[in-house]
């Protein structure tokens, strides 16, 4: 099989540690070879007039712009080190994070990312927008991929996750959480196809609840396609962004 590559990308200094620490044990786990982006990006200050498109005015006359492009500059001379000890390559490119990040995965079979408590701005145009598997990472120092935890809602999102996962990194032992959705053929099909490495769990309950309660037995959580979710989360509460947000452990999204 060949070499998967991964690009990790770099939006602030306090996720060098959990994106190093990640890269560690993906590695090992996985035999991928991972790089590492730092994207000079000003207009995430939230200080520079914008247009309703989202395109700054004369930032390259304004005072405050060279101000933070020099703090940007530092910012990335101080991760490097750090990020060179783990990552085969570590790179910098200026512009806004998502679009740089989308155009930089053309080269990479997955991004890998941190969030923070809320999903920030470019989190979201970045996961409206993904094209290729996208793991993100929750800002902490330990990270395990031991135990895995498919999230099953009875769609056709689902049984994609599951084959890209496999056929990125081989197959394995996946337990598959359906809560208040019964078995069904495609259940049993995916059973006769990948036996012991397909354990269907199935649960009844408060979704968000009983899949926040299960996922605390797990280290990787693999779920389908938030693009549409993240379009409207805020309006009708989507289940998908709230895992997101709360999710304690690494999540694999198609």
């Amino acid at each position: 099989m060949l070499l998967k590559r991964a690009l990790f990308l770099v939006s602030a200094e306090n996720e060098v540690e959990p994106l190093v620490e990640f890269a560690k044990v993906f590695k090992k786990r996985y035999n991928v070879k991972v790089d590492a982006i730092y994207v000079k990006d000003i207009l995430k200050y939230d200080v520079f007039p914008v247009t309703v498109e989202g395109i700054g005015i004369n930032l390259g006359t304004n005072f405050a712009y060279k101000e933070f492009r020099d703090i940007e500059n530092k910012t990335f001379e101080k991760i490097k080190e750090p990020l060179e000890k783990e990552f085969s390559r570590v790179y910098t490119k200026e512009g806004e994070s998502a679009e740089i990040a989308l155009e930089e995965l053309k080269k990479y079979d997955l991004i890998v990312t941190v969030k923070n408590e809320k999903i920030s701005p470019y989190m979201k145009e970045l996961l409206r927008s993904i094209y290729k598997p996208v793991i993100v990472l929750p800002n902490r120092k330990d990270f395990k991929l031991d135990n895995l935890l498919l999230l099953d809602d009875g769609a056709y999102n689902a049984n994609k996750t599951l084959f890209t996962f496999f056929y990125m990194f081989d197959e394995q032992k996946v337990d598959v959480l359906r809560v208040n959705v019964e078995e069904d053929e495609s259940n049993q099909k995916l059973s006769e196809r990948f036996g012991d490495n397909y354990n269907l769990i199935l649960r009844e309950g408060d979704t968000f609840k009983t899949i926040m309660a299960e996922s605390k037995n797990y280290d990787f959580v693999l779920m389908g396609d938030l693009r549409y979710t993240v379009m409207v989360e805020r309006i009708t509460g989507k289940l998908g962004i709230r895992l997101l947000e709360n999710l304690d452990v690494p999540i694999f999204l198609v």
